[in-house]
């Protein structure tokens, strides 16, 4: 018998998937693959978090119906367990209380699944007790959702069991029509692509602190199972891409897993996926990447260079790999038996640079290395923050570029003693560091990638807050664009920079038509104030830069960006 079933997407943000808007993640899909495998003619309907709290509040048509179906449904299936803490732009993922409280009155029958039931939900420094969910679902799914699902609807038990990769394989692309429903869909969303799952120091008990272990012996997707995925995607309208659920693109299929921590990279493989995607269809807009092993880069050299040959060669620009050095200190670095020493990181440093720092067509240089830090690990000391900010300050002063600096602090399983932890110890200290990096290291850093009068490419608006508008290139980790007047939302913006903050640059939008921009948009023009702004006004149409130029009383003001300037009169 088919049956009307909601998903709800209460996010997941997990060491190698993202699942915050504009990302999708692979769970979502593979869940609506699972119910057309058992049910196929159920009747599915997919709803956010963040279209369930506005269709509470009855904010928007589509919303509300969403919620309508929602309520009408015979099963409920939430996806929840943010666990990497982050801050998001609009996303927002779901919460403990309100998983409790929004999912209490449905009458049918209630699964709950993802990274929330094996961890619990993330918070700045804890993670609360998973147990509450026991008396607010029927069924809580601690291994694989999906895999529940689909055991439920075949076999009314939902076993706990990890997926196959046969079903991965069916479900991905049974799965792809839930894109249609999401509210980012076709732009901004951001596809996330499972790779594989696990990490490669599985043997020896990886990091203390990181949930890639407990997948066992890593397993990787073929590249044609991806690669078809990909086609599907694509097919309904598909065009930005991440593949995630690596804990290292350089150990996808290397040789040696379980035998040593640096196994060597099969650039061949590498080559065989990435090029694969890339050719899967012609008009792909965005393919980036995420996690990258330095240590396993390091000992591998010759592999590691054909591999950013290939990844240089097929992805596109702006693209980040995120290197888990989480401490320098070596104190830390053994009492949690951390994975990479910072000579070797500061060295893959350099490489990447060497091979990806060229500005790509996004403005952004192809490729650049992104540094994680984690606080309040086994071990720490005040020697610790200075360590971290020493080797940051060296990257720095080498001239070297670092798209993405990421400090946190440590989250623990609930089964896991927090006196093994301690992040209050040096709260303090880390707020200290943290404001120090970003003034010392990011935001110089920002300025020497994007100088102003560069010009990022594609920049798409989301959000107003007052009359600032704010946008982000669709990529992993985009950097935070602040125009300072209102452009209409969902829309792709060229941005000009003319500020820069910590994490984040200010500019107006290329072309900026001086016959209709508002006075301000003029005063976002570095040199133009509130007075020259109303004069200028008064004194239009303009209509070719001559006339402009008259108008100004120092021409210097527009002197490098006049390529920027248009005159159409409407």
């Amino acid at each position: 018998m088919d049956i009307k079933v909601t998903i709800l997407d209460g996010y997941t943000d997990e060491p190698s998937c993202l699942g915050v808007p504009p990302f999708i993640a692979p769970l979502p899909r593979y869940i609506f693959g699972a119910i057309r495998d058992a049910r196929k003619h159920s009747n599915i309907n997919y709803v956010t978090i963040d279209e369930f709290r506005l269709g509470l509040v009855g904010k928007g048509k589509k919303h509300v119906e969403k919620l309508k179906k929602l309520n009408q449904s015979n099963l409920l299936i939430l996806i929840a367990g943010a666990i990497v803490p982050g801050k998001y732009l609009r996303g927002n993922p779901i919460s403990q209380r309100e998983t409790i409280e929004y999912t209490s009155q449905f009458k049918g029958i209630k699964l709950v699944g993802g990274a929330c039931t094996r961890f619990g939900f993330g918070g700045k420094a804890k993670i609360n007790n998973v147990s509450t969910l026991k008396n607010a679902f029927d069924f809580v799914c601690p291994q694989d959702l999906d895999a529940a699902v689909y055991d439920y609807l075949k076999d009314n038990e939902p076993y706990p069991r990890f997926r196959t990769g046969q079903e991965v394989r069916l479900w991905s692309k049974l799965g792809s029509e839930v894109i249609l429903q999401h509210p980012d869909f076709p732009n901004p969303l951001i596809v996330e692509l499972e790779g594989g799952r696990g990490c490669v120091r599985y043997h020896s008990g990886g990091c203390g602190f990181c949930s890639e272990t407990q997948f066992g012996k890593p397993q990787f997707r073929p590249p044609v199972d991806i690669i078809n995925e990909v086609k599907c995607l694509n097919s309904i309208g598909v065009t930005n891409f991440r593949l995630g659920g690596l804990s290292c693109i350089f150990s996808y299929f290397a040789k040696g897993i379980g035998e040593t921590e640096t196994p060597k990279p099969n650039p061949n493989m590498v080559n065989k996926l990435l090029n694969g995607i890339s050719g899967a269809a012609t008009n792909i807009n965005v393919l980036h990447l995420d996690n990258a092993n330095p240590a396993v880069m390091a000992a591998n050299i010759s592999e590691t260079k054909a591999i950013l040959k290939t990844i240089i060669g097929t992805c596109t620009g702006g693209n980040v790999l995120s290197f888990g050095l989480e401490s320098t200190d070596p104190k830390v670095i053994a009492a949690n038996n951390l994975n990479s020493n910072p000579s070797e990181v500061e060295e893959m440093v350099k490489l990447v640079n060497r091979y990806g720092a060229t500005i790509s067509n996004t403005g952004l240089p192809k490729l650049l290395p992104g540094l994680n830090f984690v606080y309040g690990l086994r071990g720490e000391s005040k020697n610790t923050f200075r360590l971290n900010f020493e080797f940051l300050k060296s990257i720095y002063d080498q001239g070297l570029l670092v798209r993405r600096i990421n400090l946190r602090q440590v989250i623990e399983p609930p089964d896991v003693a927090m006196a093994k932890y301690n992040v209050k110890k040096y709260h303090k200290e880390f707020q200290r560091h943290k404001k120090m990096v970003r003034e010392y290291i990011d935001k110089p850093m920002l300025e020497r990638m994007l100088p102003e009068n560069s010009i990022l490419k594609n920049v798409f608006t989301e959000h107003y807050q007052g009359n600032i508008t704010f946008g982000r290139q669709i990529g992993t980790y985009p950097i935070l664009v602040g125009i300072p007047y209102k452009v209409p939302l969902g829309i792709f913006n060229h941005v000009v920079i003319t500020g820069h903050g910590f994490r984040s640059v200010t500019g107006f939008s290329s072309p900026f038509n001086i016959n209709t921009a508002s006075q301000g948009a003029f005063q976002a023009i570095p040199g133009i104030g509130k007075k020259r702004a109303i004069r200028l006004i008064k004194a239009r149409p303009f209509r070719e830069i001559s006339e402009f130029l008259d108008a100004l009383d120092d021409k210097t003001i527009i002197s490098d960006i006049k390529e920027h300037l248009s005159f159409e009169i409407h």
